[in-house]
Parts: structure tokens; sequence; C-alpha cells
């Protein structure tokens, strides 16, 4: 992680940065020209910015159907792949709620982070 990372264009993505490092050894990186957060050693939450869109890729189970049910009415801002991965288009002024993108960050941290990472959460 770099001493100061870049600061990001759009509110919504410093929120996302926010929740996703207050995960137990979580890092901030780069993956072409998405940000990554990645806890021990793994990925789960790509982030990227483009005029006017944020995307959020995420790994994603019981939430799965919920985001299905999304994609029915906007395909293009809502998708699940079929390993559970998930992708999230949205305008910057107009993202999901703060409670469900923050509930999704945290079942993709619990989906891929290596369970002794999981472990740190509760000491």
């Amino acid at each position: 992680m770099s001493e100061s990372p870049e600061k990001f264009d759009y509110a919504i993505s410093e929120t996302i940065r926010a929740h996703a490092m207050t995960f137990p050894s979580t890092v901030e990186g780069t993956s072409c020209v998405n940000r990554k957060f990645v806890a021990g050693g793994k990925n789960f939450v790509f982030l990227g910015e483009k005029p006017d869109e944020c995307s959020v890729r995420l790994k994603l189970d019981a939430a799965v159907p919920e985001i299905q049910a999304l994609a029915k009415d906007d395909p293009e801002r809502w998708q699940v792949g079929s390993n559970g991965w998930a992708l999230l288009r949205f305008a910057p002024d107009s993202p999901p709620p703060i409670p469900d993108l923050e509930r999704w960050i945290t079942e993709s941290f619990h989906l891929l982070a290596p369970k002794k990472v999981i472990a740190l959460l509760n000491p």
C-alpha cells in the first residue's frame, strides 16, 4: 500500500474505501486502472472510477439473489457471473444504499479472506 493513497474523484468511492479498510490485514493496491482491496493476499473488492460512473466488483453468495433481482430491471447496472462475482455500476451521485454496499463488501471479505485473517475480527 502506498503511504498516501490517491484521492478518489467521488465521495462514494471514499466511503467504499473507508469501509473496506476497516477489515484486518487489508491493504489497498492497484489492478489495471482500478483500485483493489486485499486481505491476507486475497482480493475482495475492486473499485473503479470513470467520468460519471463508479464500478464495484466483489464476490457474493447470500446476496446473489438480491443482485440478480436488481439485474432484471437494469442489467447494465447490476451483473452477477456464474461464480458469484458481481459487478455494480452506478452514477457517483446515485449509488446503491450505503448499508447495502457495506453489507456486500463485508460478505465479499468473509468469502475470500483467509480464515486466519477473518479470525482477527473476533480475537
